[in-house]
């Protein structure tokens, strides 16, 4: 976590100068530097209590923004080689685009101190423009650097976490999911729905008339589910041709509702090249009938494999119920 480790080196490094501004009688940097600390410390403890590193990555960097145009308004020349580390501090602290605002800000504020004839900053005029090329220079390739591991970082989660075929999520995240959605039932009582779908004789489909097509109705299959479903229900492909819809807040006789728009609307409009409709079976839970999220999705497992024994393009309910 980016946060703690900007947060523990930035303490560190301080707390040494704390010391020094102390026995030199500087206290009005001593106390920054011992703001900064505790902001760093504070931010850390909220990372780590929330899961949230955006909020207090955004609150070290803006007091270490505020923190080093004061310090460099009382030191003058002497703290100026503190904006260098910084401007790398705050594109690990947040986003690419907010880190270059800050800089940016932070870049004006002493500038204008300068000129104003509020702060003896720097030793001249060509001083001054030359700590304004290079930190501007040092901003744009550090926001180039950082945009694109923002670029490359997404684009490996979306690897991670994206079926490449179909743009359904894959079985990545989907333990985290399930494990999310039971323990919101065991503390709220929100109940959340489970189907497992399969498309029937799918390999029947792909052995008459090529993989490439079989692809092909996968590829439709998502786009279809979603005009069914809503924005936040999520759908992960769970192997070959089975998938797994896991619908948050909803009831047994709702999800089976649901389950059965989405069977009729498959056999209605996905077809196969010679107007041939493809049917699906679906096997339901909810989290009300499991003890954990293995068993809740075995129970859909147990449902899928119901209607698929009894004749297919069916929804099953699960039969079994939780026990105490």
């Amino acid at each position: 976590m980016m946060v703690t480790l900007v947060g523990v080196l930035a303490s560190c490094t301080l707390v040494p100068f704390v010391l020094y501004r102390l026995v030199s009688e500087d206290y009005l940097v001593a106390t920054v530097d011992l703001l900064l600390i505790s902001t760093c410390t504070l931010s850390v403890k909220w990372a780590w209590r929330t899961g949230d590193t955006e909020r207090p990555g955004l609150m070290m960097a803006l007091a270490f923004c505020i923190g080093a145009v004061t310090v460099v308004y009382k030191l003058g020349s002497d703290a100026l080689y503190w904006i260098y580390p910084l401007m790398v501090f705050l594109f690990f602290l947040v986003a690419p685009l907010k880190a270059l605002w800050l800089l940016l800000s932070m870049l004006t504020a002493i500038a204008l101190l300068y000129l104003s004839n509020q702060s003896h900053i720097f030793a001249s005029a060509f001083q001054f423009v030359v700590f304004i090329a290079t930190t501007l220079i040092t901003c744009v390739f550090a926001y180039i650097f950082a945009y694109r591991t923002h670029v490359q970082r997404n684009e490996l989660r979306t690897l991670a976490t994206i079926d490449p075929l179909t743009g359904a999520r894959n079985r990545h995240h989907l333990s985290d999911e399930l494990s999310g959605a039971m323990q919101r039932y065991r503390t709220s009582g929100n109940d959340s729905g489970l189907m497992l779908l399969d498309l029937d004789h799918f390999k029947s489909i792909n052995d008459q008339y090529g993989h490439q097509t079989g692809d092909q109705i996968l590829a439709q299959l998502i786009p279809l589910l979603r005009q069914m479903l809503r924005q936040q229900d999520q759908i992960y492909r769970y192997g070959g041709e089975e998938f797994v819809i896991l619908v948050q807040g909803i009831q047994l006789a709702d999800l089976h509702q649901l389950a059965e728009k989405i069977r009729h609307g498959i056999w209605q409009q996905l077809t196969l090249p010679d107007e041939k409709t493809i049917t699906t079976s679906i096997g339901i839970a909810c989290t009300s009938q499991a003890r954990d999220w293995p068993h809740w999705l075995q129970l859909a497992d147990q449902a899928l494999y119901q209607a698929k024994h009894q004749g297919r393009n069916k929804v099953m309910l699960a039969e079994n119920t939780v026990t105490t």
